[in-house]
């Protein structure tokens, strides 16, 4: 019987015990007439022994898994599972929410982002993206994501202009963020520009990332003195004749591209008419200048803004052809003269840039062509709130040349486009309108950002070497007013 058992247990034929002996397997099972054999060890697989287990299966004296926060005895008895503190603190414990320093550090290696973060990435995609170049929105929406992930500097600059634009248009309170992937971008970008690109797809992830940088720069409160860098990077990486290329994702912002496109849109627009009444302002304002001490390339932007002004009258395409080169124009200058315009103490060259952002919003009625077509939203900015802080800054003694353009600064938006433009835009069927708002039309904002400086982030230091010469030949008009 104990036979036919092990037998039915056993896997493998039960062998006689005993094949050479004359005495019948019974017998040998039974043990009878043979000496006794020493039991030998049974195999057991070796472990070391855990002391981590839960109190559960330590007083039930069974293995625990050591999951957290329960473990599978303990789910399986609807038992509550706890473990010593000790252990709790030695690592099981979920880790705690990392400061806003740890964040940035984890943030500055490339993959490592966050679902806040890619909600901010579909923001752009959806909504958040640049108007330029015009009628070229594929270029964001398509081409640009398509590598964004290769890029740090680039990925950062999408998310840092996402974020101030949700925030612009949302309560969604992501100020904070958006200087943090700005920091990031721009330290990034720097570091990038110390050599030249090496592919296509460089070349267009740096020129990408200083637009979205420069659009950003709009958002902030104090961010004049960045959007003037930006603006000013721009133009020196399109100084590189390959942005200019065919295969270029930016090949729209050579000269027979952007501004034939803008030509075009304002010889058959009948909407560009801007306030004569502005215009008048402008050219008493402009000419009280004049009287100032202004140096020989300060004279230069002088000049261009007085043309500006005078071609509004009644061309609108000579208007937009000169205005562009207030945006070019001190891309060209040497590093000390920009530096020298954009320094706060400089009264001149910061009466000379309320005058450039006020001619830049009464000009909105051949501006907002920019933005025929367009699909994204126009958040409001901050770039009329700069005069008012110029005008804070500048004495007492000077304030009265800026008071045209404090006037201007406080102007609603329909003020911009003109009676005629307005008739016709309120006429205008909600699907059918191509135009959308300016993003002049700075809506009131209670908040204040905390502008990053870049004093240090001077983009045009990478390419003064003999080395990038050729970045620095002069530009055509291929970047165009960038908000």
């Amino acid at each position: 019987m104990l036979k036919s058992l092990l037998m039915s247990l056993s896997p493998l034929p039960l062998r006689s015990i005993n094949t050479s002996s004359s005495e019948s397997p019974d017998a040998a099972l039974n043990g009878e007439n043979a000496p006794p054999q020493p039991r030998k060890p049974i195999p057991r697989k070796g472990h070391t022994k855990s002391r981590r287990g839960c109190f559960n299966c330590k007083r039930r004296r069974i293995k625990c898994n050591e999951r957290h926060p329960q473990c599978d005895h303990c789910i399986k008895a609807g038992l509550q599972c706890a473990y010593p503190a000790n252990i709790i603190q030695s690592g099981h414990r979920t880790p705690s929410t990392p400061s806003p320093q740890e964040l940035v550090h984890l943030r500055s290696t490339p993959g490592a982002f966050t679902m806040a973060d890619m909600r901010l990435f579909h923001h752009f995609l959806i909504t958040a993206y640049p108007h330029l170049p015009v009628g070229a929105d594929k270029i964001w929406i398509t081409v640009i994501p398509s590598f964004a992930h290769n890029y740090e500097y680039l990925i950062h600059s999408i998310l840092a202009l996402a974020a101030s634009h949700l925030d612009a248009v949302s309560s969604a309170g992501v100020a904070e963020e958006a200087i943090s992937h700005r920091i990031l971008a721009v330290k990034s970008l720097n570091q990038a520009l110390s050599v030249p690109p090496k592919t296509r797809c460089e070349r267009d992830a740096r020129m990408a990332a200083a637009l979205a940088l420069c659009f950003q720069s709009s958002h902030l409160q104090d961010g004049l003195f960045e959007f003037l860098t930006m603006v000013r990077g721009c133009n020196l990486i399109a100084g590189d004749e390959t942005v200019s290329m065919a295969d270029s994702a930016f090949y729209a912002f050579r000269e027979d591209g952007h501004l034939a496109t803008m030509r075009s849109r304002l010889a058959s627009s009948q909407l560009n008419s801007v306030n004569r009444q502005d215009l008048d302002s402008a050219t008493l304002s402009l000419q009280a200048i004049k009287s100032l001490n202004l140096t020989d390339w300060e004279k230069s932007f002088w000049i261009i803004l007085v043309k500006t002004i005078g071609h509004a009258y009644d061309d609108p395409v000579s208007a937009y052809t000169t205005f562009v080169m207030l945006y070019n124009t001190p891309s060209r200058w040497t590093h000390d003269e920009f530096q020298s315009f954009i320094d706060p103490n400089n009264n001149v060259a910061q009466i000379l840039l309320a005058h450039f952002i006020a001619v830049q919003a009464i000009l909105t009625p051949i501006l907002v062509l920019e933005r025929v077509g367009f699909q994204g939203i126009d958040a409001p900015t901050a770039v009329l709130g700069w005069i008012g802080g110029i005008y804070r800054n500048i004495p007492l003694t000077l304030r009265h040349h800026v008071e045209w353009c404090k006037q201007v600064s406080r102007y609603p938006f329909m003020r911009f486009l003109g009676q005629r433009q307005v008739d016709c835009y309120e006429d205008m069927p909600l699907e059918s309108s191509s135009l959308t708002p300016s993003p002049y039309s700075d809506a009131p904002k209670e908040k204040s950002y905390q502008a990053i400086s870049l004093a240090e982030c001077h983009l045009d230091e990478a390419y003064r070497d003999d080395e990038f010469s050729s970045y620095r030949e002069d530009l055509p008009y291929q970047l165009v007013e960038l908000t």
